[in-house]
C-alpha cells in the first residue's frame, strides 16, 4: 500500500509542475492587489510554506509518517520557524499545523464555540452525514451524550466484562492450536467480532462472516487515496458502506417487527431512545463500529509489540497477573480484579502514548483566533498533532522508547495536556474506557497463557493510522 501512494503522489507532483509555474507567474503579473489590511493580517499569520501548488508539503509529511517517526515533519519545521504552531499545505489545503500542547487543549475545549470538526470531503462521504466526526451543534452533543452514557464507567462491569472474556479466551484456544499467527489480522478479526456482538447482538454466523467481509473493504477504504473509480479500494469501501447501511437498517425493522425478541446490545438501547430516526441509528452504529474496531485491534497489537521487546515488563506483568489467575482460578474476573491491575494500567498509557492511534484531529476555526500574538483567520483549518507532544523529548524522557515506569500507579491523567490519546473537550472519545478495559482483560489472558516470540522484525507506519507492515507475525508457546 506504502509503494502505491508513493507512486501516486510522485505522478501527482509531476502533474502540477507546470502549474506551479502558472501559479508563481500569476502572483508576480497577474495576481490583484491585496489591500493594506489584508497584507497586515497575513503578516501576523503563523510562519510556514505552503510548498507547491496543490501537493504542497503533501509529500514530506507522508515520508515522515511511513518511516516510523512521526515527529521528523514537526521536528524539522518546528527549527526552521522556531514555532510549534506553523502554516503547511497538506493534501489539497492549506492548514494550521499545532504541535503546541496548550494551544491543543484550547482547540479541543472549545469545541462548538471556537472551533468546529472538519474532516475532507472523501472521509466525510464514509462516515456519512450523522457519523460522530461529521455531526454539530445540538445532535452531535446528543449523540455523543447517548454514547458517553452506554459505555460509561459504571456499566462496563455489568454489560461487558464476561462478554469479552469469553470471546478472548475462545480467540486464544484457536491460537494455540496455530501456533504461528500474524497478531495484527487476528486482533483486528477478534475486536471485530467483539464489536458486533456489543452493537448489533451479532454471533459469529455465515452473516457475521459475510458483515466482516463489507466491513473490510469498508475499513480498506478509509486507508486509501480517495480515488472513485472502479475496482479502487475506495470504490469498493463506499459500496461497502452502502451494503453495511441496508444490514443495519433490515436489522432495525427486523427487531421493530418482533418487539418480543430481547437484545442486549447498543443498538436496543438506541432503539429505546425513541427519538432518532433510522438513518441517524445507521450512521451512528458503523461510525461506532469503525472506531472502537480501530482503536481497540492496534492497541493490542502494539501492546504485544512493545512487550516483545521489554522482558522486564512481561516479567512483571505475568507476575501481577498469575497472582490474580490464583485467587481466582477458573472463575471470571470482575471489576475489582481490573483495578487491582496498577502495573497493567502502567502498560496500557505507555501503549497509548507511544503506539499514537489518533494521530491528529482537525478543526476548521469558526471565529479569527489568535494565539502566541499569531492570527488564525476564521475558516482556517487547524490540525492538532496529538501524537507530536506525545514523541517530544521536552515532555517524555527518552519518548520513542516503550517505557511504562514512567507512569505511577493509579495516577489521574484525565487533565494531562501532554497525554490526549482519545482526543478531549465536547469530542472526547466516548468509548475510552471500554478500549482500556479491553485491553486489560486482553493482556491478562494473554500473559498468563502463553510465552511467544517475534518471527521477524517489523516497523510501524503512521499513514493514515498506525499500523505494522509485516502484521507481527509471533510464535506462541503455550505457558505451564
Amino acid at each position: 500500500m506504502a509503494d502505491q501512494i508513493s507512486f501516486v503522489l510522485v505522478v501527482f507532483t509531476v502533474a502540477v509542475a507546470l502549474l506551479h509555474f502558472i501559479h508563481r507567474w500569476w502572483n508576480i503579473h497577474g495576481g490583484r492587489k491585496r489591500s493594506n489590511n489584508e497584507e497586515n493580517q497575513e503578516a501576523r499569520l503563523p510562519p510556514g510554506s505552503t510548498g507547491w501548488p496543490l501537493i504542497g508539503e503533501s509529500f514530506s509529511f507522508y515520508r515522515s509518517m511511513t518511516r516510523n517517526h512521526p515527529r521528523k515533519f514537526i521536528d524539522d519545521r518546528e527549527k526552521r520557524y522556531n514555532s510549534d504552531i506553523f502554516i503547511s499545505h497538506l493534501f489539497g489545503r492549506r492548514v494550521v499545523v499545532s504541535a503546541d500542547p496548550q494551544f491543543n487543549k484550547f482547540v479541543l475545549q472549545n469545541e462548538g464555540r471556537l472551533f468546529k470538526a472538519q474532516y475532507y470531503e472523501s472521509f466525510k462521504t464514509l462516515i456519512g452525514n450523522y457519523g460522530l466526526l461529521s455531526v454539530h451543534g445540538d445532535l452531535q452533543r446528543k449523540l455523543h451524550g447517548i454514547a458517553v452514557n452506554l459505555l460509561r464507567f459504571e456499566r462496563l462491569g455489568v454489560d461487558f466484562m464476561e462478554e469479552i472474556q469469553s470471546l478472548v479466551h475462545s480467540t486464544l484456544d484457536r491460537w494455540a492450536e496455530m501456533k504461528d499467527i500474524a497478531l495484527q489480522n487476528e486482533c483486528h478479526q477478534m475486536i471485530l467480532n467483539l464489536m458486533a456482538k456489543q452493537l448489533l447482538d451479532l454471533s459469529p454466523s455465515k452473516e457475521t462472516t459475510e458483515i466482516c467481509g463489507l466491513f473490510v473493504d469498508y475499513t480498506n477504504a478509509m486507508l486509501s487515496i480517495p480515488i472513485k473509480i472502479p475496482g479502487s479500494n475506495y470504490a469498493k469501501g463506499i459500496k461497502a458502506r452502502q451494503l453495511l447501511i441496508r444490514k443495519i437498517s433490515e436489522m432495525i425493522k427486523e427487531r421493530r417487527n418482533h418487539p418480543q425478541v430481547l437484545h442486549n446490545d447498543l443498538l436496543a438501547k438506541l432503539l429505546e431512545e425513541g427519538s432518532l430516526s433510522d438513518e441517524i441509528i445507521c450512521d451512528f452504529i458503523l461510525f461506532l463500529l469503525f472506531a472502537g474496531h480501530e482503536t481497540s485491534s492496534r492497541a493490542l497489537t502494539s501492546a504485544i509489540k512493545f512487550l516483545t521487546y521489554c522482558p522486564e515488563a512481561v516479567e512483571q506483568m505475568q507476575k501481577e497477573h498469575d497472582a490474580i489467575l490464583k485467587i481466582k482460578g477458573v472463575h471470571k474476573l470482575e471489576w475489582e480484579d481490573y483495578k487491582s491491575m496498577k502495573f497493567t494500567q502502567c502498560v496500557i498509557n505507555e501503549t497509548l502514548r507511544l503506539g499514537n492511534f489518533s494521530l491528529a484531529i482537525s478543526r476548521e476555526a469558526t471565529k479569527d483566533i489568535t494565539v502566541k500574538d499569531y492570527l488564525i483567520p476564521k475558516g482556517s483549518m487547524i490540525l492538532v498533532v496529538l501524537a507530536a507532544t506525545h514523541l517530544r523529548e521536552s515532555s517524555y524522557t527518552e519518548a520513542l522508547i516503550f517505557n511504562p515506569w514512567r507512569w505511577e500507579p493509579d495516577q489521574d491523567v484525565s487533565n494531562n495536556v501532554l497525554f490526549t490519546p482519545f482526543g478531549g473537550g465536547g469530542r472526547l472519545c466516548p468509548g475510552y474506557h471500554l478500549a482500556k478495559l479491553e485491553l486489560a482483560l486482553f493482556l491478562h489472558i494473554f500473559v498468563t497463557r502463553f510465552r511467544w516470540e517475534a518471527l521477524g522484525n517489523d516497523r510501524t507506519s503512521y499513514f493514515p493510522l498506525p499500523y505494522l507492515t509485516e502484521g507481527f507475525p509471533i510464535r506462541l508457546h503455550c505457558r505451564q
